[in-house]
C-alpha cells in the first residue's frame, strides 16, 4: 500500500494524497450538494490513503458532459480511499447526498462507477498497483431511508407490484448490512467504453451508511469485512 502512495507522490503534487493509519482521524466533505449532511469524520484502523476529491475533478472538464448515448464518466464522488486492512488491499469511493431518493442514489451510483473508472486507470500504469488484489466498493452516505419510502416498499411487495431498481435497493439496505450489487448493465454501462475490459467493474457492492445532518462518526471497516 505505501509503495502506490508513494509513486502516486513521485508524479503528481502531494497535497492529493492524504496518508493516515491506525488512530488518526480525518473528515470528507460534501461537495456541492443540497445542505444537510456535511461530511463524516472517519477514525482510521488502518493505513488508509485519502486522494483528494480534487484530483479526480479537476480532469473532470475533459469528458463529453452531453452522454446521452455513452456512459456517464464525466462525475466523480466525494472521496476515494485506498485502504490496506488486516492484509487486505480496498480502493473504495464514497458519495455523500443528504436525502436518500430516486435522483439522488441514481447520481451516486454513476459518481462511484465513474470515479472507480477513472482511478483505477490512473492507477493501472504504476508496478506497484496490482489490480486484480483490490477489493473494490462504493459506499453511499445519506439520511436514513424516510417512512414513505419503506410505506411504498410495502405497499408494493403486499401487492405483488415489481420494486423500481430504487426501491428494490432500497429494500436490501433496509434488511441487510451486506453490500447491493450494482451491475454494469443497468444503467452504468462502463463496459461500452472501447477501452480494456480487463479493468472494468462489471459488478460493483454497494454499501449504504446512514448519518444524521452536519458530521456524523462513521465506521467504514464494517463494511469491508463483508467484502468477499
Amino acid at each position: 500500500m505505501m509503495q502506490i502512495c508513494n509513486d502516486l507522490k513521485s508524479i503528481y503534487k502531494d497535497y492529493f494524497f492524504c496518508e493516515y493509519h491506525d488512530g488518526d482521524i480525518f473528515e470528507i466533505e460534501e461537495h456541492c450538494g443540497e445542505p444537510g449532511v456535511d461530511g463524516v469524520r472517519i477514525c482510521v484502523q488502518s493505513d488508509l490513503t485519502n486522494i483528494s476529491n480534487e484530483f479526480l475533478h479537476k480532469t473532470t472538464v475533459s469528458y463529453i458532459r452531453d452522454n446521452t448515448h455513452k456512459p456517464e464518466i464525466q462525475h466523480d464522488c466525494d472521496g476515494i480511499m485506498l485502504i490496506h486492512h488486516n492484509n487486505n488491499d480496498y480502493l473504495v469511493a464514497i458519495e455523500l447526498k443528504t436525502t436518500y431518493s430516486n435522483t439522488n442514489i441514481k447520481k451516486a451510483e454513476k459518481q462511484i462507477a465513474a470515479s472507480l473508472f477513472r482511478m483505477i486507470y490512473r492507477l493501472n500504469p504504476f508496478n506497484s498497483f496490482n489490480f486484480h488484489s483490490y477489493k473494490i466498493c462504493g459506499m453511499i452516505v445519506s439520511l436514513p431511508i424516510s417512512t414513505e419510502i419503506k410505506r411504498d416498499i410495502r405497499k408494493k411487495q403486499n401487492t405483488g407490484k415489481t420494486l423500481r431498481h430504487f426501491e428494490e435497493q432500497a429494500s436490501h439496505f433496509l434488511r441487510t448490512s451486506m453490500p447491493y450489487i450494482l451491475e454494469d448493465d443497468e444503467h452504468i454501462k462502463m463496459s461500452e467504453l472501447p477501452v480494456n475490459q480487463t479493468y472494468i467493474i462489471k459488478q460493483i457492492p454497494l454499501f449504504h451508511i446512514d448519518v444524521n445532518k452536519g458530521i456524523t462518526d462513521i465506521n467504514i471497516y464494517n463494511s469491508l469485512l463483508k467484502l468477499r
